[in-house]
């Protein structure tokens, strides 16, 4: 069984790798790590690269079971994150298709990190008319096998800021759906 962590819109390998991968869970009872794509994204926008990052609370410090991670609501975080969002993507093909729908994603009111990325999971597969189904592990393995999804090649669509012209792999799959909507599944199939 591959053991995948979380993620937060996670990048487009991420869902590559989730699609293509027979035996999936998420890693629900390893201690949460900062800076990963568990609480973390990258969007493109008129300045380059963004990180959009979610505040988090560890009632156990350091060794805070992931499923036991609460999501901080005392700073207005989510304004912050769609606000960045619109401006990255408000002139992208698609984004007046799935734009209010990331907005709810955003501002939706669950505080459990696993159970609030679940949510968006579960709206990325439907947006990609992609079966899902989500299990968690019940004990942590340290020895499981966890998927890496960087340094796969990727085919090129359109980005609206490429840098320098380039055209940028690995960012947030809401890249990729505000690019190419519903057929932003051919770029994720094998």
């Amino acid at each position: 069984m591959t053991v995948f962590p979380t993620a937060y819109f996670g990048n487009v390998n991420y869902y590559k790798a989730w699609i293509t991968c027979e035996s999936k869970s998420i890693e629900s009872k390893a201690f949460f790590e900062k800076q990963s794509l568990r609480t973390r994204c990258e969007i493109l926008g008129p300045n380059g690269i963004q990180q959009l990052s979610i505040p988090v609370i560890r009632s156990n410090g350091s060794k805070t079971p992931m499923d036991q991670v609460i999501i901080a609501n005392d700073t207005p975080w989510q304004k912050v994150h769609w606000k960045s969002i619109e401006t990255a993507y408000a002139s992208a093909a698609f984004f007046e298709d799935y734009g209010d729908e990331v907005r709810k994603l955003i501002f939706q009111k669950e505080v459990n990190l696993l159970k609030f990325n679940q949510n968006i999971h579960e709206t990325v597969f439907e947006w990609l008319g992609l079966p899902f189904h989500m299990e968690y592990n019940a004990f942590y393995d340290k020895d499981a096998l966890t998927y890496v999804f960087g340094g796969q090649t990727m085919k090129p669509y359109f980005q609206l800021f490429p840098i320098e012209g380039s055209f940028i792999p690995h960012l947030s799959i809401l890249d990729l759906i505000f690019a190419e909507g519903p057929m932003a599944r051919k770029w994720l199939m094998p």
